[in-house]
């Protein structure tokens, strides 16, 4: 199918062996496909196996109440896709999902930020041509940092070109992807594609496709997706043969 949009159209397409094959791999637990669907999902991403989480680096920015927080979480979206559009042209071959959020703090107030799970390919340029670097490479493979860098990087050239004064973010942490409470889990890259993970399009609500059709997006993968949790007896099929997403 296609979806037309005031910039372009950008095509759906469905994701192939080798793609799925990749995010499999990629993820630190896997990846699942149902035998019938789940919340509208086909597929399900492991974030979590018994008691061990999947990781991210959580880009903070200051609390505010609810309906303005709301706000920065839709907006953050948008850059979000924005920065993918540049992002993917570095010729990484590990997967990206960077997904706004939303956490209620203990006073009441919420904080809209930006979580960044990376999963960088070991035999990708990132890892390659890049040198080892401490600061996320310990935790999330060599090459996470330089896949991160260029990210942030084009995240905040996003606001910056849309003239738009982005909020105040003040730290950088590592954190389990439960601590996020709400995460919008809408687009990942994996490689040099844009993988739509929402189970519902939602060609006429979400500004998003438009803003990767004017960055020169023409098509992109639909995994509708959950993130999941498993027992260390189901990992083995999470991270199993190709066979298992019925390909």
């Amino acid at each position: 199918m296609n979806i037309e949009t005031p910039k372009g159209t950008v095509q759906i397409l469905e994701p192939g062996l080798e793609q799925l094959r990749s995010i499999r791999d990629l993820m630190p637990f896997g990846a699942l496909q149902f035998a019938e669907p789940q919340s509208g999902a086909r597929f399900g991403l492991v974030m979590q196996c018994d008691q061990q989480e999947v990781f991210c680096i959580k880009q903070q920015s200051v609390e505010l109440d609810r309906q303005g927080a709301e706000q920065w979480m839709q907006i953050q979206h948008w850059m979000i896709a924005e920065a993918y559009c540049r992002y993917i042209k570095y010729g990484f071959s590990g997967a990206y999902l960077a997904a706004a959020y939303l956490r209620q703090r203990n006073n009441g107030l919420w904080e809209p930020g930006v979580a960044h799970f990376v999963f960088p390919s070991p035999t990708g340029i990132e890892s390659q041509e890049f040198p080892f670097e401490q600061a996320y490479d310990d935790q999330f493979g060599h090459g996470a940092t330089t896949m991160f860098r260029h990210f942030a990087q084009d995240f905040m050239a996003a606001f910056k070109e849309s003239k738009m004064q982005p909020p105040n973010y003040f730290g950088l942490d590592v954190r389990p992807r439960l601590h996020l409470q709400s995460l919008g889990m809408y687009f990942m890259a994996v490689g040099q594609q844009i993988v739509c993970l929402r189970a519902n399009l939602r060609e006429k609500e979400d500004a998003a496709w438009a803003i990767f059709a004017s960055g020169g997006v023409d098509h992109i993968y639909h995994l509708p997706s959950i993130p999941m949790t498993i027992s260390k007896a189901q990992l083995r099929i999470s991270k199993g043969s190709a066979a298992d997403f019925g390909c």
